[in-house]
């Protein structure tokens, strides 16, 4: 008997009368097959949406559950129940493209098993290869989803995935933080005063957008805060009063503390509150919504709530945590995608408002882009910190400058005519032209003081130059076009033409400042482009009201140009004799903006000091009288002839200091080494009538002059319309010490039959020039508290105003100030320098820059430069 028959007998011994009929196994699947079906077919009423959530739907196109989840392009009606085969399919579907899930989808979904772990949406990632696993295991098509920029997945604050306890927290932290806005009627006015002084200037925002979110944002019914919180809105809504936060906080800075109109002085909530107090909380609010909602399911509201804030610290000086704001907001940039234009959003429908709006939506996300990639690098080459966008990184799609549309569902994004007025967009896209160098600086400056060939800085220098005559007659500075200064959408078009020359000016002084101590033509190229931006920053200075002082550009431009412009007079006397005048006048101009700014600008209060440093090495290096320099400071400013010429060779009349290389020769641009012989030293004192100007010498030639020029100092001559004035160097002298660069001298005794008395160092034989850094003027004053100057009163000291010193004349109390003045030498960064002279310890020592610079910074070098 075979084995199966002999189991067949023992399994019916067994079974009794089982065995007569069919097996219990047999019978229970034919019971089973018999039943009906567990889901009955009813007709589905809600949408696919809040059919799979489980929601009450109000049949409306789209729903209201849809439109608040941001899902209006998912939201429609099938006729027949879903089986619920399709319906589990649907779901992996839903999870696979990044759609919302319910928690048992969430448990069944690779991509979202692995929604936490941080990978990117918008990139290629590991994610992306789970995604295409999870398709081709489902059946389904992958690919982005085009109703929703921002997927959950991504990391979205939904209901589902958070815990009823976190739920609750979230909600009642978002209504106590929106409580603290104003009252509707201040807020409108205070956007009113933001849109009118801050947004022209960068565009980050408009206007019709900004309403439209303001209307929908007072729109929602507060039972839907209260039950739903910020999940229950939308990604760009929820993260709106955090943009609204930043927009009154800036705008609240233009506002006086005193002053006969109080519309928002009830704002203030404790006394002696200032409207600057009142902004940095209401700023710090919209911080804290972001901080609340995190990084998951963020929008372009986002990034320019970001930007907004970085926009802000700067304004209030915090110069420093702009920076980083800036590299969060582009972090948050990339994150939705902005960078790349494959991540663009599709139309909701293709009915033609909404193909228009999407289209505005695109050129909208390319605009903040663009925003973001020109302030990363030129607030990292002001400050002299790295870039967060990568160099390699495919250059930004500009957005179109087209006029700003009245209706975006029914205008077409069409470019600008010549004949329409300018619009915010121009000057930004312009603006961005201009800074466009500033990445191939950055890059130059890699190879050091010396490159291998100054041809790469002599070519791009001559582009900039080519940037510089493109720029729009309307924008230009000298003898513009005006046709359009009285429409009334184009009122910040005067304040415009002081700016952007500020930009092009920049790019010279960046090009050039890592090469004046090793290239006498560069010293040239940043001399003059400093003195074209004192000349524009003083016509900005003057196109504003006081309540406009904060404005950061005011500041740095002109902090950066005084200070490279007196390091190369300081360090290189004998060159540039015929700006010496354009250059002191600049200064004392500088100095009166820096101090009418100080009560509203905390760097330019800052700045005061290290100008008073710099002035008295600035007037003892040039060795100039009080006399003199009162007589230089009180005639007209002779006017400078340009002596570049532009691509075409044409006169260039944008600024009284042409930038351009002159004398241009193949010997330049092969490498060296700044001659060790000292350009300062004065061991002897002689008169000589030749300025010797070194701009066009070889290395060769250099060298040889240079030795002649530092026998003795050479006459300064300036001729203008207020007559002839000239400062001759003593012309007998009966014992001279000569000064030791990393020693105090001993004694220095001079008499003199001239009009002043010199202060003559030296440095060593073998200094290397191509040692120093270059120089950023504004990093190191918010890094470092430069120059604090004291009054020896036995209580500590009191710091002195400009006033007290005399201004730049160096007469009256200026003399007296001056031996009172002294600077706290502490610790190692007070004056330690290339010597060790100067710090702490052993006294103080007027007129010492502090601060954590090491060694090799200038401030090091002007530290042993005390001509006390």
């Amino acid at each position: 008997m075979s084995s199966t028959s002999s189991d067949e007998s023992r399994s019916g011994s067994r079974g009794g009368a089982e065995t007569n009929g069919p097996t219990k196994d047999a019978t229970v699947a034919e019971t089973e097959a018999k039943r009906p079906p567990r889901k009955r077919r009813r007709t589905v009423i809600s949408c696919t949406e809040c059919h799979r959530r489980k929601q009450k739907c109000d049949r409306n196109l789209p729903c209201t559950n849809c439109v608040s989840r941001g899902k209006q392009g998912a939201c429609r009606y099938e006729t027949g129940a879903p089986t619920a085969k399709a319906a589990h399919k649907r779901q992996q579907s839903s999870a696979s493209i990044g759609g919302d899930t319910t928690p048992a989808a969430d448990t069944s979904s690779i991509p979202s098993k692995v929604a936490h772990f941080g990978y990117s949406q918008t990139g290629a990632s590991t994610l992306g290869f789970l995604k295409k696993i999870e398709d081709t295991s489902t059946g389904t098509k992958g690919g982005p989803n085009e109703e929703d920029p921002s997927p959950s997945l991504a990391g979205g604050l939904n209901t589902d995935d958070a815990a009823p306890g976190e739920s609750f927290n979230t909600r009642e932290r978002y209504k106590s933080l929106i409580r603290q806005l104003p009252a509707r009627t201040y807020i409108d006015k205070l956007v009113d005063l933001y849109f009118a002084n801050f947004n022209w200037q960068y565009y980050g925002l408009d206007r019709d957008v900004f309403d439209r979110q303001l209307a929908e944002w007072y729109r929602l019914p507060f039972n839907l805060l209260t039950t739903g919180g910020p999940q229950a809105l939308s990604p760009d809504l929820r993260a709106f009063p955090a943009m609204l936060f930043q927009t009154i906080a800036t705008a609240l800075l233009v506002l006086p503390n005193a002053g006969p109109d109080a519309t928002f002085d009830s704002l203030k909530y404790a006394g002696g509150m200032t409207f600057e107090d009142l902004a940095m909380d209401y700023s710090e609010s919209g911080v804290a919504i972001l901080s609340l909602l995190g990084k998951r399911q963020m929008s372009v509201t986002t990034v320019l709530t970001g930007f907004l804030r970085a926009s802000f610290l700067k304004y209030v000086a915090l110069v420093t945590e702009s920076w980083h704001a800036i590299g969060t907001a582009i972090r948050d940039a990339q994150e939705i995608g902005l960078h790349r234009d494959s991540l663009d959003p599709k139309p909701k429908s293709d009915d033609p408002a909404a193909v228009l709006e999407n289209q505005w939506e695109i050129q909208r996300r390319r605009r903040v882009w663009m925003i973001l990639v020109g302030w990363d690098v030129h607030t990292g080459v002001v400050l002299g910190r790295p870039i967060s966008i990568n160099a390699g990184m495919a250059a930004p799609t500009l957005p179109i400058d087209a006029p700003i549309p009245r209706d975006r569902s029914r205008e077409p994004v069409l470019p600008r005519g010549e004949n329409d007025p300018p619009t915010p967009l121009t000057r930004a896209i312009c603006a961005y032209h201009v800074m466009l160098p500033l990445r191939e600086i950055v890059e130059l400056e890699k190879e050091g003081p010396c490159p291998k060939d100054f041809g790469k800085v002599d070519a791009l220098h001559r582009r900039m130059l080519e940037i510089e005559a493109k720029t729009p007659a309307f924008f230009r500075l000298d003898n513009p076009d005006t046709r359009f200064d009285d429409h009334p959408d184009c009122y910040w078009l005067p304040a415009v033409r002081a700016t952007l020359p500020q930009l092009m000016s920049f790019n010279f002084m960046a090009l050039h400042r890592p090469y004046i101590f090793t290239r006498p033509k560069s010293r040239t190229a940043a001399l003059r482009a400093s003195l074209n931006m004192l000349h524009a920053q003083r016509l900005h200075f003057q196109s504003l009201k006081p309540h406009q002082y904060k404005t950061f550009s005011l500041f740095f431009g002109t902090f950066d140009a005084i200070v490279l412009m007196a390091s190369v007079y300081i360090l290189f006397p004998k060159e540039h004799r015929d700006l010496v005048q354009n250059a002191l006048q600049h200064f004392q101009w500088a100095v009166e903006r820096f101090e009418a700014m100080s009560e509203r600008n905390a760097l330019a209060r800052a700045a005061l000091g290290v100008l008073q440093a710099i002035f008295v090495r600035l007037k003892k290096s040039l060795g100039i009288s009080p006399q003199a320099c009162r007589a230089m400071l009180s005639a007209p400013v002779p006017p400078v002839s340009c002596t570049g010429a532009g691509p075409a060779g044409g006169s260039r009349g944008v600024f009284p200091f042409s930038p351009s290389l002159e004398g241009e020769g193949e010997e330049d641009r092969s490498p060296f080494s700044h001659p060790t012989t000292t350009v300062a030293s004065m061991t002897t004192t002689t008169t000589t009538t030749n300025d010797v100007l070194m701009d066009d010498l070889s290395p060769a030639q250099m060298s040889s002059s240079v030795d002649e020029v530092s026998g003795g100092r050479s006459s300064i001559t300036t001729t203008s319309s207020g007559g002839t004035f000239s400062t001759t160097t003593p012309q007998s002298t009966t014992t001279t010490t000569k000064m030791d660069f990393f020693n105090q001298p001993t004694t220095t005794t001079t008499e003199s039959t001239g009009s002043t008395t010199e202060f003559d160092w030296s440095l060593p034989s073998d200094f290397d020039w191509a040692s120093l850094q270059p120089i950023y003027a504004t990093s190191d004053l918010v890094y470092n508290d430069l120059a604090r100057g004291f009054r020896d009163d036995g209580a500590g000291g009191v710091l002195l105003p400009s006033s007290a010193w005399g201004g730049l004349d160096g007469l009256g109390n200026g003399a007296a100030a001056a031996e009172g003045m002294v600077g706290l030498g502490e610790g190692p960064g007070g004056g330690g320098g290339l010597g060790g002279g100067g710090g702490g310890g052993g006294g103080t020592v007027p007129f010492q820059f502090e601060g954590d610079f090491g060694n090799d910074s200038v401030w090091s070098l002007l530290n042993h430069y005390t001509p006390f």
